[in-house]
């Protein structure tokens, strides 16, 4: 009977196999055979119907297909296309579930709608809602690697160097799936073979500490094969660099994981203890960390411009690049931030036209405080609410929550000689795109009758209209920034001949691995193994690659261990994929924190508040009042929390670090434990 389940749900997928041709190439620019296409897509396929890969009774026949080396290459080469990992999205997933970032509220769209995950409304039972989990394909995938990695030394003719360089990659992608699981449940079955109908497939889950090993030991075995291929993999490709800073990154989580079983920050929970008890220590972890970074150190160097790594076409091609996912119309499709977070262009300049963006994640006034800016007179970098030239511009004050409420004519200085990266990352209220100016003040002006006026007086690049009308906007209007802010971070300035933002899929790169993370990973481990001094270059390399001077202990008044948290979380800012979610997990569970502050309240926004111009006139809608007009006012500035119940975030329980299986898998799959602290 599960035989007959298994073979209905593969042929109900072949309808499928045709698409799937058409679409799946060699992402390096040679087209694969449409036989193999066939063929790779045909096994994929037959074996993703079972949770973990179980082999139905009328697979393809796959002898043939292993006796030809290019179809081997080809093989290889697609488990490329299903290596993305959760959250590597243009709509910033697990970016809006940290302090970085908050979704709109689209009514309908819950890809930014993430109300259920801030508010931790997930159970055993229903799961959580508009969250993609990596469960449902992940074992499919891993069988495909298995596959490969079980069939590869068999192909006749292949070469030695060649084969290594295959199996490293397929080593490589299976530490790669089963480290994106490990995010979500901390523990899931080890599957390391293609299992057939004759195995056991109600496999034990692994302990946590079992699959960071797991993990560990096949990043040491693709290491190996990359040593013994002594070939250099083509650009987009698998290198060994890539697997040891990924190493590097695993064995930090590692290090982490042991830690809060050091500090028994997961004792309240219920459930099953090998899940966050270890037997390894935490030093062991972060020793190999450090090791596996300083095997990358100094081999490659940061691209002079941090903007062109993300903004242009040419990230790819730099140095840094330790492991780019490539984009390009004609090859593939599907990663085009502009088309959703470029809310602010469309009719700016012609208001009857449709409004055809739907959504963003806007960046908080949390993340960009942290962007430092140049003192005019001491030139010493600083809170911007800090410098002389803001307090010369901005009659204001900062409350204990580091909260800025002022006013003044010129508030851009603001804005201006910020830390680098600030402007590759965030689009701000005078900030310019593709060629349209962008204005996220919110208008208080006060019609001829006494009542605040209509959004005719707005700026209609912000979600708010007018001051009498303060709630979050829902729904489509919802597109527009509540914080202050809209992410810049991988979209290229295009525009139409009307000013409308050219929405077209551009050739722009997102990177797995850059030689940046290689340096941040460096530095923690080296803080982590007692090694402090060793961490002063490579984070002084990322502040002067964004403008900064050295980082001075006294001058900012943190420690070198905060300096390192700040940077990466500014560094990798709304990147994908994130890594902000996870970096604060791992280090509060560290920290034996079971409220998580970072993600236990509502993001902070900025408000600059003008008076609109009272017109009626189509084309002057959006533009504020002249110094010297009919009821101009000097414009407020102000940073406050975003109050709305739809953006409060909830980590008061440790439970929390863990995702719970849901009621169904935990009956019907005997080799799974619940995570604790979810047991019904």
């Amino acid at each position: 009977m599960q035989q007959r389940i298994i073979n209905e749900c593969c042929n109900n997928n072949l309808k499928n196999i045709f698409l799937m041709n058409l679409s799946i190439q060699n992402i390096f620019g040679t087209k694969i055979i449409k036989g193999a296409a066939f063929s790779i897509a045909l096994v994929s396929l037959l074996s993703s119907c079972d949770p973990l890969g179980l082999e139905p009774s009328d697979k393809v026949d796959e002898d043939h297909f292993w006796q030809n080396t290019e179809l081997a290459r080809s093989y290889v080469n697609n488990l490329y296309l299903n290596s993305t990992t959760t959250g590597s999205n243009d709509y910033f997933q697990s970016e809006q579930w940290s302090d970085n970032a908050i979704g709109n509220y689209e009514k309908d769209w819950d890809v930014y709608r993430q109300e259920s995950f801030y508010k931790r409304n997930y159970d055993n039972i229903s799961g959580v809602t508009g969250v993609t989990l990596p469960w449902s394909g992940a074992y499919s995938k891993i069988r495909a690697i298995n596959i490969a990695i079980q069939r590869l030394p068999g192909v006749p003719r292949l070469e030695e160097s060649k084969l290594n360089q295959m199996l490293g990659e397929s080593y490589f992608f299976r530490a790669w799936q089963y480290f994106d699981m490990e995010h979500y449940w901390g523990g899931v079955p080890i599957v390391d073979k293609p299992l057939t109908v004759f195995d056991e497939t109600m496999i034990p889950r692994a302990s946590r500490q079992e699959l960071f090993d797991f993990i560990l030991a096949d990043l040491d075995k693709s290491i190996e094969y990359f040593e013994q291929s002594g070939l250099t993999p083509t650009l987009g490709l698998v290198n060994i660099d890539a697997v040891y800073t990924f190493k590097s990154r695993v064995a930090l989580y590692a290090g982490c994981a042991a830690e809060a079983s050091e500090k028994k920050t997961f004792s309240s929970l219920d459930g099953d203890k090998t899940l966050v008890e270890f037997s390894k220590t935490s030093q062991s972890y972060y020793e190999i960390a450090f090791q596996a970074a300083s095997k990358v150190l100094g081999k490659r160097q940061l691209a002079a411009d941090y903007a062109q790594l993300f903004n242009s076409s040419l990230g790819n091609t730099m140095d840094e690049a330790i492991f780019p996912v490539m984009f390009k119309d004609s090859k593939r499709s599907g990663f085009n931030p502009v088309s959703r977070h470029a809310a602010f262009g469309p009719y700016y300049f012609d208001q009857s036209k449709e409004l055809d963006i739907r959504g963003s994640a806007f960046p908080t006034q949390d993340l960009v405080d942290l962007f430092l800016q140049k003192d005019e007179q001491d030139g010493k970098w600083k809170k911007w609410y800090e410098t002389s030239q803001v307090a010369a511009s901005l009659n204001g004050t900062v409350d204990a929550d580091g909260n800025f409420s002022g006013e003044g004519l010129d508030y851009s200085v603001m804005f201006e000689n910020r830390d680098k990266r600030f402007y590759a990352i965030c689009s701000y209220d005078g900030s310019e795109f593709a060629g349209n100016e962008i204005h996220t003040w919110v208008d208080n002006t006060v019609g001829p009758d006494g009542v605040t006026s209509n959004q005719q007086f707005s700026a209609f690049q912000t979600g708010y209209r007018y001051t009498e009308k303060m709630q979050a906007p829902t729904g489509k209007s919802s597109c527009g920034t509540i914080t202050g802010y809209y992410p810049r971070k991988y979209m290229q300035e295009v525009a139409n001949e009307d000013h409308t933002i050219n929405t077209t899929q551009q050739t722009v790169s997102y990177f797995n691995i850059r030689y940046a993370e290689v340096l941040l990973n460096y530095a923690e481990a080296a803080i982590k193994t007692n090694k402090q001094n060793l961490a002063l270059d490579p984070i002084n390399q990322i502040r002067n690659r964004a403008g900064l001077s050295n980082f001075d202990a006294a001058a900012e008044g943190h420690d070198i261990w905060e300096e390192l948290k700040i940077q990466r979380r500014l560094e990798f800012a709304f990147e994908v994929p994130g890594q902000r979610y996870f970096d604060i997990l791992r280090w509060s569970a560290a920290e034996g924190k079971t409220t998580v502050d970072e993600l236990n309240g509502n993001p902070r926004q900025l408000l600059i508040i003008r008076k609109g111009i009272e017109s009626k006139e189509q084309g002057e809608y959006g533009y504020p009042v002249e110094e010297g007009g009919e009821g101009y006012f000097t414009p407020i500035i102000k940073t406050q929390e975003a109050d709305y119940d739809y953006y409060k975030k909830v980590f008061d329980d440790a439970k929390y670090y863990f995702f719970p299986f849901n009621e169904t898998m935990i009956k019907s799959y005997k080799g799974l434990i619940q995570n604790p602290g979810w047991a019904s």
